[in-house]
């Protein structure tokens, strides 16, 4: 086999031929509405016109109706006007209304949405027809900012600098966008164009209508765009922002007479974020020490599955400018940057027992970060490095105390290319690595991890997509450590039943590879499609620095959409999909056969319904006993349906459930509904219910070895409920108050232990042995977490936070859900508290 380097290097040249046939048929962008921005006069000033100013500025009102009846002309005008200086480019909109009365605003906090009137401003400022900045605002002043990639993807996290002026009078509605050229990355010239368009969204009508037209049937959204020429951009913005923050933090903790705990803390630190533009197209964004105290913490889960838990990021700093980095992995992400400042992977090999304490981070210290983020001419950039502490912890059994490390110091890095073509064509590569600084006690762990990939989009006939990626990976560390990753649950290497899998205890390095290819049809108005292939090999693994769940996989999608978007007497849209699907590993056995049926429609009163129906054939199931054999595993067949109403009144809800079964003892029943109260514009309660009852028959219980292996299973009853609620009180755009909490319980008996006999037999029944298990393994989880945090932005950029974080959870061996009992006992248990002080200031010297 070639070394993982040549095989990386011939799959480039692969890609970049095919890519390169595919420019050579792309088709020229067709011709675009024109709009003019007329240059102030004076060296730049920063002030704007007067109203008498304002007209006598070319104004554009050619707007169109997109929603609900797209091409039609919309039931209120809309005017717009654009002029810049040196600086700052000014953009007024005019909503003009025939019933002011009846225009409808909520005062949330920056970029919360409701359903409410918008005027939004998109900025294609590298004329790219690719990205854009997202700059919004409705009738009360609340300010929403994004950054959309790849022609329709948006980061709802991007944060811009900038300011809008809001009136509200007997015509209508107007704003003033004063949008710093600082905040937008171009190409300076005496000639400039920018992608431009403007939105307005009418609450009460469910209308939007857009300058240019920009069709739901298209292929993306920013290739859209009308443009806005007349600008000569002769200046370089300035360059630098700077945001030093310091933070204050007391916690408060209960020891459970652990002695090297203490009952109270407190501690103060200092950090930097920085961006500074390297060129006109490309920003360099860095922090040190960073701090994520006012973030929400992840929901409790209890996971029975073999495989992890996937959390969506939440740190600003890694979501913010994340589209420069995403690559089109299946089932999986290659960057997964909760890998950085993750949980210290030591903890679970620290001593324990009776006499034995301990005391250890609870997460992983980020020294610092840095990214490179924009655009070189065609060529897409994203590149990231960022280094994590090495952490400690101590260990005090009776008169011996010892320090031990638990995270080495870790260097990930990860870089993202992509080049570009007129007809959004595209292809790239992406390469990340994991370098860690191992102690004597950590050679478990892996020393290095390399990942390379490569990925094609190749459009053609306008509304047909060609996709493909390659990805290959490489990790290296001692016996201990490749050992380790080959017999988790991603790999399972030491399964008796796996003779494509090779367990070696000798070797220091496991390489593997990834591939996709899919046909898509990915506009028009009636029809699309998507069929695809792939493939993850035995030993392929990113674990290090990306997320999936398992290797050893070969799949095959099909997907078919009917859609109907233009409205009715009863409705506003329709879609009926259809999906089949089915995946083997390296040894032919099929791990699932199926498909489903689902239909969604949106009435014309806004009202939504839809549901769906899974049929699903017996399949083999090769993480069944944990590393052991695998088994057949019946067939889980069962619907969904959910209901939403509509969000424009002071209360709407939405409901949704499901219901599986294997017709043998086997099933779920999952119910959530999500309630809305806004009784007055400025205050918003959100409050939901989760319940969740299942019957697994065959549930893992643990692998059990005396003169033979005994794999263990049982039948589970589990009812988890839990509870979520979040409370908004805004003041003022730039003040807001929010709240949020979750009440969680779960509880699981075990009952009928069994042990595994014939994992292939057909016969259910003969699957399975009676089998005397003596431990209790039963459960009652419960959990409580808050999270209450004032925001205020004192000035453009500049923020201060004050956060209250409490949290308490307790586990007893008991398998039975009291409703009223449970949710007591939680909160009688001991909380931690957290109190913390964040004042950050923005300068751009």
């Amino acid at each position: 086999m070639l070394p993982f380097s040549r095989r990386l290097r011939l799959v480039f040249a692969v890609v970049g031929i095919a890519v390169t046939l595919g420019q050579s048929l792309s088709r020229a962008a067709p011709g675009v509405d024109v709009a003019q921005a007329q240059k102030l006069p004076g060296a730049g000033q920063g002030v704007t016109l007067t109203d008498e100013g304002w007209h006598t500025v070319q104004s554009m009102s050619a707007f169109v109706q997109r929603e609900p009846r797209e091409g039609e002309a919309p039931s209120q005008r809309t005017e717009f006007r654009v002029v810049y200086d040196a600086t700052t480019l000014y953009i007024r909109v005019r909503a003009f209304d025939a019933e002011p009365d009846k225009i409808v605003t909520y005062l949330t906090r920056r970029d919360d949405n409701s359903p409410c009137d918008w005027l939004r401003v998109f900025i294609d400022s590298y004329h790219d027809r690719r990205t854009a900045y997202e700059f919004a605002v409705n009738p009360s002043g609340v300010k929403q900012d994004r950054y959309w990639f790849n022609d329709g993807d948006r980061d709802d996290s991007w944060d811009a600098v900038w300011d809008v002026n809001v009136v509200r009078d007997g015509d209508g509605w107007l704003a003033e966008f004063r949008i710093p050229f600082s905040q937008l990355r171009f190409t300076p010239g005496p000639a400039a164009t920018f992608g431009f368009a403007i939105v307005r969204e009418i609450g009460r009508l469910k209308e939007t209508s857009t300058w240019p037209l920009l069709p739901r049937a298209a292929t993306g959204y920013v290739s859209s765009f009308g443009d806005l020429s007349g600008l000569t951009m002769l200046a370089t913005p300035k360059r630098l922002e700077v945001l030093p923050y310091m933070v204050s933090q007391l916690t408060e903790r209960p020891t459970g007479g652990n002695p090297l705990l203490q009952r109270s803390t407190s501690e103060a630190a200092l950090g930097l974020d920085l961006k500074y533009s390297l060129t006109p197209g490309l920003t360099l964004t860095g922090t040190v020490n960073p701090d994520f105290g006012q973030v929400e913490a992840d929901p409790a889960v209890v996971n029975l599955s073999a495989f992890e838990t996937f959390f969506s990021e939440r740190r600003p700093f890694f979501i913010e400018g994340s589209g420069n980095f995403n690559f089109p992995f299946d089932n999986g992400q290659l960057f997964y940057s909760r890998r950085i400042g993750r949980a210290p992977q030591g903890i679970g090999d620290l001593p324990s027992g009776d006499g034995i304490y301990s005391d250890s981070p609870s997460q992983t210290a980020i020294l610092g970060a840095g990214k490179v983020s924009g655009r070189i001419g065609s060529f897409s950039i994203g590149a990231l490095h960022a280094v994590t502490r090495q952490e400690r912890a101590t260990v005090l059994d009776g008169a011996s105390r010892e320090d031990r490390a638990v995270e080495p110091l870790t260097n990930y890095s990860v870089g993202r290319v992509r080049r570009e073509f007129a007809n959004q064509s595209s292809f790239g590569f992406i390469l990340t690595s994991t370098h860690r600084q191992l102690t004597d006690n950590l050679t478990f762990l892996s020393r290095n991890a390399v990942t390379g990939g490569a990925d094609v989009d190749w459009r053609f006939r306008s509304r047909y997509s060609l996709t493909g990626y390659w990805t290959g990976s490489e990790v290296s560390g001692d016996p201990l450590a490749i050992d380790r990753i080959a017999e988790n649950s991603r790999h399972y290497f030491q399964r008796p039943d796996a003779p494509s899998a090779r367990l070696d205890p000798d070797a220091t390095s496991l390489s593997g590879s990834s591939a996709r290819i899919a046909i898509r049809k990915i506009g028009g108005e009636r029809i699309r499609f998507e069929s695809s292939a792939g493939f993850k090999s035995p030993s392929f693994d990113i674990s290090d620095v990306g997320f999936f769940r398992r290797a050893d996989d070969k799949t095959m999608n099909n997907w078919l959409q009917i859609r109907s978007e233009k409205p009715s007497r009863w409705f506003r849209a329709r879609y009926l999909n259809f999906n089949q699907y089915a995946h083997w590993n390296y040894d032919g056995d099929l791990l699932g056969s199926g498909g489903n049926v689902n239909a969604s429609l949106t009435f014309t009163n806004s009202w939504q319904i839809g549901g769906g129906y899974n049929f699903n054939q017996r399949y083999f199931d090769d993480r069944l006993s944990r590393g052991g054999p695998g088994g057949l595993v019946e067939d889980y067949n069962g619907g969904w349906y959910y209901i939403n109403s509509d969000d424009r009144h002071p209360v709407s809800f939405s409901y949704n459930g499901e219901a599986f079964s294997d017709g043998f003892g086997s099933w779920i029943r999952n119910y959530q509904s999500n309630v809305t109260v806004r009784p007055v514009p400025s205050l918003s309660v959100v409050a939901g219910i989760r319940v969740s009852n299942s019957v697994a028959d065959t549930q893992w219980v643990k692998n059990v070895t005396d003169a033979r292996s005994h794999y263990v299973f049982a039948r589970l009853a589990q009812t988890t409920v839990s509870f979520n609620g979040r409370v908004t009180y805004t003041m003022k755009p730039t003040l807001s108050v929010q709240l949020y909490a979750e009440p969680f319980v779960s509880a699981g008996g075990y009952s009928a232990f069994k042990e595994l006999v014939d994992g292939r037999n057909p016969v259910y029944t003969d699957r399975y042995s009676p089998f005397a298990y003596a431990d209790n393994p039963d459960f009652n989880y419960r959990s409580f977490r808050t999270t209450n945090v004032l925001r205020w932005e004192y000035k453009p950029g500049s923020t201060f936070f004050v956060v209250w974080q409490h949290a308490r959870e307790a586990s007893v061996a008991d398998g039975r859900f009291r409703f009223g009992g449970d949710f007591h006992d939680l909160f009688s248990t001991p909380g931690k508290n957290v109190f913390l002080v964040k004042f950050a200031y923005w300068l751009n010297p």
